[in-house]
C-alpha cells in the first residue's frame, strides 16, 4: 500500500510537469489534475523539475552525480552537462551506492538554486496542526506522499535505516574494537613477564649474597 501511494505521487507529478502547459515558456495552469485532489486551503507538495532514471557515477557527503539514462518527465536543462546531472541530498547521499540505478524526482531548491531530492521521508512537525498557532485552518487536508523522492527503479523505497551506514564498515568497526583489546592484552603480558623477570633476578641476587654454611 505504501509503495503504491509513493508511485502514485510520482506519477501524478510526472503527469503535471509533463503536460503541454509545462512546456510553455510562460507558466499556465496545468491541464492535468493531480492524482489526489487538493482541497481549498491545503498546500500540495511542490512538483519536481525533472524525473529521470540515472546511474550514480560519483558522490560525496552531500551531492550525488548521476548519468541520465531516461528522462521520465520534465527537463534536464540547465542543470545537466554531457548527460551528467548533480542532485543535492545532504545526509541522504550516504544511502546511494555508486553504480546503482535509481528513479530520481528532483525539484529546484528556491534558496540554493540547485536540484534537490531525498531518500528518507520528511519529518513532520511535532503535533502538526494540533499545535496552537501552527495552522488556523479547519480544513482536513489529505496526507500527501512527497513526490520529490529518490527510489529504486521499480518504485520501491530505498532502505535508509540508521544503522545501514555501519553495515559496510564492519571491518573498520571490528578493527577499532579488537586492535585496542589486543594492545591491552599485549601490554599486560609484557608487564607480567617483566615482573617475573625482576622477581627472578632479585631472588637470584639474594641467593647469591646469602652466606653458605
Amino acid at each position: 500500500m505504501r509503495r503504491a501511494r509513493i508511485i502514485s505521487a510520482l506519477v501524478g507529478a510526472a503527469l503535471l510537469i509533463g503536460s503541454p502547459a509545462a512546456a510553455q515558456e510562460e507558466p499556465a495552469p496545468p491541464v492535468t489534475l493531480p492524482v489526489v485532489p487538493v482541497p481549498v486551503g491545503c498546500e500540495a507538495p511542490p512538483l519536481p523539475h525533472i524525473v529521470f532514471v540515472g546511474t550514480v557515477v560519483e558522490r560525496d557527503y552531500r551531492t550525488v552525480r548521476f548519468e541520465i539514462e531516461q528522462i521520465r518527465a520534465g527537463r534536464s536543462d540547465p542543470f545537466a552537462d554531457a548527460g551528467l546531472i548533480d542532485v543535492r541530498y545532504g545526509l541522504d547521499a550516504q544511502y546511494l551506492d555508486e553504480g546503482e540505478r535509481y528513479l530520481v524526482a528532483a525539484p529546484v531548491d528556491p534558496v540554493l538554486g540547485l536540484l534537490v531530492s531525498r531518500v528518507t521521508e520528511p519529518i513532520e512537525d511535532f503535533g502538526g496542526d494540533e499545535v496552537i498557532g501552527v495552522s488556523e485552518s479547519d480544513v482536513n487536508c489529505p496526507p500527501f506522499d512527497d513526490p520529490n523522492r529518490t527510489l529504486f527503479v521499480d518504485g520501491t523505497p530505498i532502505d535508509a535505516g540508521l544503522l545501514d551506514p555501519l553495515t559496510g564498515a564492519r571491518p573498520q568497526i571490528l578493527g577499532s574494537i579488537l586492535l585496542p583489546l589486543a594492545v591491552g592484552v599485549g601490554v599486560i603480558f609484557l608487564l607480567a613477564m617483566l615482573r617475573l623477570s625482576v622477581s627472578g633476578l632479585a631472588r637470584g641476587i639474594v641467593d647469591a649474597a646469602r652466606p653458605r654454611a
